[in-house]
């Protein structure tokens, strides 16, 4: 089976595709990733075979009517003329506005379209896109309600592996990063370009505790970096505060295991990440993320026990600073917190949605057998 596979921009959409693609390959299936240039796709590394297209007219801070239109144009039917060559049997997509021309560029060719929707609100993109689709996957219960209809199935959100690890010992993971193996951490995760504001109420309220309370492995996101670490240094913060720009691949599933409880957004695929790894959760959510989708996650997760949530307005160093140590002195609560979050998750998200894809393309290959 050849499969076409879009989504990305951000790590959020990039991410879960990829994991996909990967396990498509796996199961002996030939893929091809489509995605937009100036997305993180154009920065990092892709292990499948890709073509990237040029999409910079539907950024945010370029677009305008016309260039909506013509950018569209030229990438539906430079997505076509790809797919055609591919061969494409089936389209996969993950969300975000890179996947509309591709999508579209692929129903000229065939109906046969899988869509994930990772959030608990579904985006634009997927909304429009799911009167076409054959079947829609969704990681949160809530969005199949919004769908609606029999299309959907709950598959969970596809995470890389090797942000998994639950064969280290949280005493190896905390020695890797210089931490202190009996005090309580915490890790602050502000997403790959970090988050200002969530930078700022983390170093305060590092003032604001007694140095020995708690410590902290802080991801701080490599723009933010240099100036995090320069205001650490005149502040003096204790040798309990270790920021670290960004952490890639297993580095960033050893912080999850050194970790006792985790500060962060609330975009998806950390979230899924976060849960998958069992650890509580102190969520923050970006107040201008598109649609409020962050504050639809969060309020998701924290109905069900996994979280708990703050809004950027409201936070403040006392406000966190009770809250950690809540968390740190009552073990019961971290226990359900976490319980919570792995009763959500879905660790073998991947495999579902390659079952899912080889059903649907059992119509080209009634005969096939993988």
């Amino acid at each position: 089976m050849r499969v076409a596979i879009a989504g990305g921009i951000t790590g959020g959409h990039l991410f879960p595709a990829l994991a996909v693609a990967q396990a498509l390959q796996a199961r002996g299936h030939a893929v091809l990733y489509l995605g937009a240039r100036h997305g993180i796709e154009g920065r990092v590394a892709l292990p499948v075979p890709y073509a990237l297209l040029e999409m910079s007219g539907l950024r945010s801070t370029r677009r305008t009517p016309w260039s909506v239109a013509l950018t569209l144009w030229r990438a539906r039917r430079e997505a076509r003329q790809q797919l055609q060559a591919f061969g494409a049997e089936v389209m996969f997509t993950t969300g975000g506005y890179a996947s509309v021309p591709i999508a579209m560029g692929f129903l000229r060719l065939s109906q046969r379209l899988v869509l994930l929707e990772p959030d608990a609100l579904p985006g634009k993109a997927n909304r429009w896109l799911a009167r076409r689709a054959m079947r829609i996957c969704v990681n949160f219960e809530e969005a199949a309600q919004a769908f609606g209809g029999t299309q959907t199935i709950r598959t969970g959100l596809p995470v890389r592996p090797e942000v998994y690890l639950p064969e280290v010992e949280p005493a190896d993971a905390r020695d890797h990063f210089g931490l202190k193996r009996d005090k309580f951490c915490v890790l602050v995760v502000g997403g790959s370009q970090g988050a200002q504001a969530l930078n700022e109420a983390v170093l305060n309220t590092v003032q604001y505790l007694p140095s020995g309370d708690l410590q902290w492995l802080h991801l701080t996101g490599e723009a933010h970096y240099q100036l995090v670490c320069s205001t650490a240094d005149r502040l003096g913060l204790n040798g309990n505060y270790h920021p670290r720009a960004f952490l890639a691949g297993r580095e960033m599933g050893l912080a999850y295991r050194a970790a006792d409880v985790v500060i962060g957004r609330g975009g998806a695929g950390s979230l899924t990440e976060f849960a998958l790894n069992g650890l509580p959760m102190i969520l923050i959510p970006y107040p201008h993320a598109a649609g409020g989708h962050q504050r639809y996650n969060c309020t998701a997760l924290a109905r069900r026990g996994a979280a708990e949530v703050i809004e950027q307005a409201a936070l403040s160093p006392q406000r966190l600073a009770e809250t950690l140590l809540a968390l740190r002195d009552c073990p019961q609560r971290r226990a359900q917190m976490r319980a919570a979050g792995q009763a959500w998750a879905i660790p073998n998200a991947a495999e579902r949605i390659v079952q899912l894809l080889e059903e649907v393309g059992q119509c080209i290959h009634p005969q096939a057998s993988v």
